[in-house]
C-alpha cells in the first residue's frame, strides 16, 4: 500500500509538472486556419459555416465551450484544453509503460514524455491533435491494464476466483472501447485505433456475440457525441457539408496519397516526420544540439528494438499486448495513405507515446539485466546505471529543445503575422489573392478584400483585374508556373511582408510571405527570383 501511494504521488507530481510547463507558453492567437475555425466553433458552433471544419470535433469543442462558459476566451479555452491534454498524455504514457514493462519503464517513459519537444509543442497548439492523443493513449493503457490484470491474477488465484479476475479485465476493456468511441468525437482521424482495438478484443473473446457486445461498447461512446451533433446541426447541412469536406480532403487539399502521390515525398514525410519531429532527432536544418542527442536517441531505439528482436520475443510481445501492436500498425498505414504526412508531421503524434514506451521498456530491460560475466560490484553498478544516464541526458537535451521551440511558438505564426500586417497597414486596400488564408483575413483584417483563387489561371486573372495598383498575393497561392505567367505579362513580384520561423514550429507555412504583383516598374520590396517554399507543389 505504501508503494502504491508513492507511485501515485510521483504520478501526480509528473502530471502537475507537465501541466505547468504547457501552460507557461500558451498562446492567444490563430496560427492557422484550423485554429481559427476551432475558435469560431467555440464562439458559435455551426456545421454549415465550418465553425469548425469537418468532422467538427464535437467533444473537443464542447470541452473548450465548457471553459468558455466559466469565463475563458475561446482561444484561452482551447489553450487550456490542449495543455491539460498534454499533461494527461504524459501521465498515461507513464501508466502504459508500467503495465507493459514495469515500474522502472514507467519512470523512463514519464521523464521522456515530459521532456519530448514534439509532445510539448503540440500541447501549445490550439488544435485537437493533443486531446485526441491523450484519449488514444488512455484507451491503450486500459487495454494494457486489462491484459496485465487478467494474466497476473489468473496465474496467482485459485480456480474459483478466476471468474472475478476475468470480469474485472472485461470491464476494463469495456471502458477502453467506450473511451475510444468518445475519442472519435475528439479527433475522428484516429479511428484506426478504435477499429483495431475492437477487432483484437472481440476476436480474443470469440464468437459473434463478442463482436456484437464490443461493437455496442464502441458505439455507446460514439453515440454520446453523435446524437447531440445530429440534433444541433440539421441533417441536411450535416450530410451536405460532410460530403463536400470529405471529398475535398481525399481529392484536393487533404494531402492524401491521391493529392500528394510521390512515393519519395511521402517517404520523406515518414522519416522527417517521425524522426526529426516526433522523436526530436537530428536533421540538417534542425537545432544543432540535436546532433548531441542523436546517439542517445539511437541507443534507446536500439534497446527497444532488441527487447523484441528475436522472433520468439516478438511473438510473445504480440501475444501479450496485441491491441498496441495492431492499433499502431493500422494507424501507420492510414496515415501513410490518408493523411498529409508529407507536410504535416503532427499526423504522427499518436504514435509518439508508443515509441517512448518502447524506448523506456528497452532501457528498463538493460538496467535490470546483469553482465554476462559477473564482475566487481562497481562494474555491475555502472552497468545498471548506464540506461538511467542515457535517459537523463536525452531528456535534458530534449527539454532545452522543447523550451526553445515553445518560446518561438509564442510569437505570431507567419500566417498570423501577415493577417496582423494587413490589419494594421495604412496603405490603400488592394485585393489579396490567396488559396488558404481568405477566412483568416476576413476575420482578422476585416477592412481587406481577400479573393480566393483555386488555380494559376484564376490568380493571373485576379492580378490583371486589380489594375495599375497591382495586387497582394499570399505565397502559398503562387506557384512557379503562375509567377512565370505574370512575368511574361510584364509583372514583377516582390516581397511585401514576411516573418518566417523554424519549420519545426510551423511545418507547413514556416516561410509564408505576403507578396505584391506590380506592372513593370521598380519593385517596392526585394525581388523574388523563384516561388517561395510555401507555394503549392506541382
Amino acid at each position: 500500500m505504501r508503494e502504491e501511494r508513492r507511485e501515485l504521488a510521483a504520478l501526480a507530481a509528473l502530471t502537475a509538472a507537465a501541466l505547468a510547463s504547457r501552460l507557461l507558453f500558451r498562446i492567444d492567437h490563430d496560427e492557422d486556419i484550423d485554429a481559427l475555425r476551432f475558435a469560431l466553433g467555440v464562439e458559435r458552433f455551426d456545421v454549415a459555416e465550418l465553425r469548425p471544419h469537418a468532422p467538427y470535433y464535437p467533444v473537443f469543442v464542447a470541452a473548450a465551450k465548457g471553459l468558455a462558459l466559466l469565463g475563458a476566451t475561446p482561444r484561452a479555452a482551447l489553450a487550456l484544453v490542449s495543455a491539460a491534454s498534454g499533461a494527461a498524455t504524459v501521465a498515461f504514457t507513464a501508466l502504459l509503460a508500467r503495465d507493459v514493462a514495469g515500474p522502472r519503464a514507467a519512470v523512463f517513459a514519464g521523464v521522456l514524455a515530459l521532456a519530448s519537444p514534439f509532445l510539448w509543442l503540440s500541447s501549445e497548439k490550439l488544435l485537437s491533435d493533443m486531446a485526441g492523443t491523450a484519449t488514444v493513449t488512455a484507451a491503450l493503457w486500459l487495454c494494457a491494464r486489462a491484459r496485465r490484470l487478467r494474466g497476473a491474477q489468473i496465474a496467482a488465484l485459485a480456480a474459483p476466483l478466476e471468474t472475478a479476475a476475468e470480469a474485472r479485465a472485461a470491464r476494463t476493456r469495456t471502458w477502453a472501447l467506450v473511451l475510444l468511441g468518445v475519442g472519435l468525437g475528439v479527433r475522428l482521424s484516429y479511428f484506426p485505433f478504435a477499429l483495431a482495438c475492437l477487432a483484437v478484443i472481440a476476436r480474443g473473446e470469440g464468437g459473434r456475440l463478442a463482436w456484437l457486445a464490443r461493437g455496442r461498447d464502441l458505439a455507446a461512446g460514439a453515440l454520446a457525441w453523435l446524437v447531440p451533433l445530429v440534433l444541433m446541426a440539421t441533417p441536411r447541412d450535416l450530410v451536405a457539408t460532410t460530403w463536400v469536406q470529405g471529398l475535398g480532403h481525399f481529392t484536393r487539399w487533404g494531402g492524401t496519397a491521391i493529392t500528394v502521390s510521390s512515393p519519395l515525398d511521402r517517404l520523406r514525410g515518414v522519416i522527417w516526420g517521425i524522426w526529426a519531429n516526433g522523436l526530436g532527432g537530428a536533421w540538417p536544418d534542425a537545432p544543432a544540439a540535436r546532433w548531441l542527442g542523436a546517439p542517445l536517441l539511437i541507443a534507446l531505439l536500439a534497446a527497444g528494438a532488441l527487447r523484441v528482436a528475436p522472433l520468439r520475443r516478438a511473438a510473445r510481445a504480440l501475444r501479450e499486448q496485441p491491441e498496441l501492436w495492431a492499433s499502431a500498425f493500422a494507424y501507420f498505414l492510414w496515415a501513410l495513405l490518408g493523411q498529409n504526412i508529407a507536410y504535416k508531421p503532427r499526423h504522427w503524434l499518436p504514435l509518439v507515446p508508443l515509441l517512448l514506451v518502447a524506448m523506456a521498456a528497452g532501457a528498463a530491460a538493460l538496467s535490470a539485466a546483469r553482465p554476462a560475466a559477473e564482475g566487481a560490484p562497481r562494474r555491475r553498478a555502472l552497468h545498471g546505471a548506464a540506461p538511467f544516464a542515457v535517459v537523463a541526458a536525452l531528456a535534458a537535451q530534449w527539454l532545452a529543445d522543447a523550451i526553445s521551440l515553445a518560446r518561438q511558438h509564442e510569437e505570431p505564426s507567419p500566417a498570423a503575422a501577415i493577417v496582423r500586417f494587413l490589419r494594421d497597414a495604412g496603405a490603400p486596400p488592394r485585393p489579396v489573392l490567396t488559396r488558404d488564408l481568405d477566412r483568416m483575413i476576413q476575420e482578422g483584417a476585416p477592412g481587406r478584400l481577400p479573393v480566393r483563387v483555386r488555380d494559376d489561371a484564376a490568380l493571373v486573372r485576379g492580378v490583371e483585374q486589380a489594375g495599375p495598383g497591382g495586387a497582394l498575393i499570399t505565397s502559398e497561392a503562387l506557384s512557379q508556373e503562375a509567377r512565370d505567367a505574370l512575368a511574361r505579362r510584364g509583372y514583377t513580384i516582390a516581397i511585401r511582408f514576411a516573418r518566417p520561423r523554424s519549420r519545426y514550429v510551423d511545418a507547413l507555412w514556416s516561410d509564408l510571405a505576403l507578396l505584391e504583383a506590380l506592372p513593370a516598374g521598380p519593385p517596392t520590396g526585394g525581388a523574388l527570383s523563384r516561388a517561395p517554399r510555401g507555394a503549392p507543389p506541382r
